[in-house]
């Protein structure tokens, strides 16, 4: 429970980066474009020379031109794509099945998702899991490595009013949650049982 804003913040963070860059690369059995649609426009990216990028710091020109027009600092937007977060695959499994991992993933879903729209959050679910399977450790992207199906589809307008939405709430559910971290360890020392996802 107590990394779920910490994720989301997170989450939120590499959706605006994605957003703000416009591009992406993918291996075999996973997404191999994302359309990123604002309003009435759509733009289809490859998600291989993403990954080029990530990990080399090549642009190819489709890129070097959105990181221009976006006066995006590629340094910057390769560590937000590459920074890591400390997770344990079957911790980050528990805290996304429950009523608030639901609400957390239906949330982003209405960004990110498959291209009939259908299936998002278990789309996301199985693409965060994956991601901390090999090394309890997650990436934006490792999350698009992952992501079960040929296409991701990106509502720009929706993910800055989320992540806007996110970073309004997100320091007052920290000082909660850091608030009711004693009377967790209170109920815990009276033996008083709580659900997995408050552990």
């Amino acid at each position: 429970m107590k990394y779920l804003p910490f994720v989301a913040k997170r989450i939120g963070l590499w959706v605006i980066t994605i957003a703000t860059i416009g591009t992406i690369a993918a291996p075999a059995q996973a997404a191999e474009e994302i359309v990123f649609r604002y309003g009435i426009l759509r733009q289809r990216l490859s998600v291989i020379e993403l990954a080029k990028f990530a990990e080399t710091g090549e642009q190819s020109p489709v890129l070097a031109r959105y990181l221009r027009r976006t006066n995006s600092e590629p340094e910057e937007v390769r560590r937000l794509l590459t920074q890591s977060v400390d997770i344990s695959s079957s911790t980050l499994d528990k805290g996304l099945n429950n009523v608030l991992g639901n609400v957390l993933l239906d949330e982003l879903g209405k960004m990110i998702q498959t291209p009939n729209d259908e299936g998002n959050r278990e789309a996301l679910r199985e693409a965060l899991i994956a991601s901390t399977a090999a090394d309890n450790k997650l990436t934006i992207l490792e999350i698009l490595q992952n992501y079960p199906a040929e296409e991701i589809h990106l509502d720009v307008k929706r993910a800055i009013r989320t992540y806007n939405r996110i970073a309004q709430f997100q320091k007052p559910a920290q000082n909660a949650i850091e608030r009711i971290g004693p009377l967790r360890e209170i109920l815990k020392e009276r033996g008083i049982n709580l659900p997995d996802f408050l552990r």
